[in-house]
């Protein structure tokens, strides 16, 4: 059996959706989530919820390891994406809520949709290719009910850009497609699926604040190059409800944090040749942002628009826009 606390294989960010034919077996096209990545382990009867950063989170959602405990069998690994449904949209802000209180309180129903298996009846299957993994996992949840669903999944493009288009017109919460080559393997930690996003977002690391930690002006933004955070720019001036979404997420930087008390304006995408005082916070907090201007010479030329908080992911998955 796998033991608890296994790294999932994740995806790059392309620009294009590709075709069949530049895969080996073909191509999986499936549905990006606007949700939180989970791996559900069942072992005896129980079910425990593993974040992707490998936390467990089984506390946060009790609903679905009940419901994986009673509709899976014993030895088997899942992965796949938590969700919660809002007001026409899947809710992302609830699932940050869960995430954070860890409390008992009158929740909203989620939905955990799983999209591959790692382990049956305690055997490790992540060397079969995703067509034979797939398969056995339409078996597993076959006749499976509510919270627990299968993520559709098409092999033909046509199809995948006609989700495409419908996703765009009405945002009920999916984020754009995810690719899979139908011959390959489940390699932990290997980016070798593919991910096309609707929104011109990218997800970036906050290193530091503008004003204090309690109430942050904006966010300072880095990405890792060569093993160093470099600073890439910053968001423009947060709302009240935006302070609160981060404030309890980032901490005071430690010893050894990279960047100087300040910066120059034009680094941070700002007007002005002066330089900026900023407060260097903990470089684990990974945000979304959108950006109306370009990314020119390893930066931003303008301040980007702050979208939400990212905890579920690491640093180590942000990237520079493609």
């Amino acid at each position: 059996m796998l033991s608890f606390g296994q790294e999932p294989m994740l995806a790059r960010a392309v620009q294009t959706l590709p075709d069949p034919g530049g895969w080996p077996g073909g191509v999986a096209y499936e549905p990006k989530f606007d949700g939180y990545r989970a791996l559900l382990f069942v072992v005896e009867g129980r079910c425990r919820v593993q974040s992707r950063r490998g936390h467990d989170i089984t506390d946060a959602f009790p609903d679905i390891a009940s419901a994986a405990a009673e509709q899976l069998p014993d030895g088997v690994v899942v992965d796949g994406e938590l969700v919660v449904w809002g007001d026409g949209a899947f809710d992302f802000a609830e699932l940050q809520r869960r995430l954070v209180s860890r409390q008992r309180l009158a929740r909203k129903p989620a939905s955990f949709v799983a999209f591959d298996v790692l382990a049956v009846s305690g055997a490790d299957v992540r060397s079969w290719p995703l067509s034979r993994r797939r398969a056995a996992l339409e078996l597993l949840l076959q006749g499976s009910a509510p919270p627990m669903e299968l993520t559709p999944q098409t092999y033909e493009k046509q199809d995948a850009e006609q989700w495409l288009r419908d996703y765009a017109a009405g945002w009920v919460g999916i984020e754009g497609l995810v690719m899979k080559g139908l011959d390959s393997p489940y390699v932990s930690g290997r980016r070798d699926w593919l991910k096309l996003r609707i929104r011109d977002t990218v997800d970036v690391v906050v290193g530091a604040v503008t004003g204090p930690v309690s109430a942050p002006g904006c966010l300072v933004l880095g990405l890792y190059r060569d093993g160093e955070l470099d600073v890439v720019g910053s968001t423009g001036a947060l709302s009240f409800q935006q302070q609160k979404a981060v404030r309890s997420l980032l901490a005071p930087a430690g010893p050894g944090h990279p960047w100087p008390d300040e910066v120059s304006a034009g680094r941070l995408g700002h007007h002005g040749k002066g330089r900026v005082s900023i407060t260097r916070v903990e470089p684990s907090l990974v945000v979304e942002v959108s950006a109306d201007s370009a990314f020119e010479h390893g930066r931003w030329r303008r301040a980007t628009t702050f979208v939400r908080p990212r905890p579920d992911l690491v640093p180590a998955e942000a990237a520079p826009p493609v």
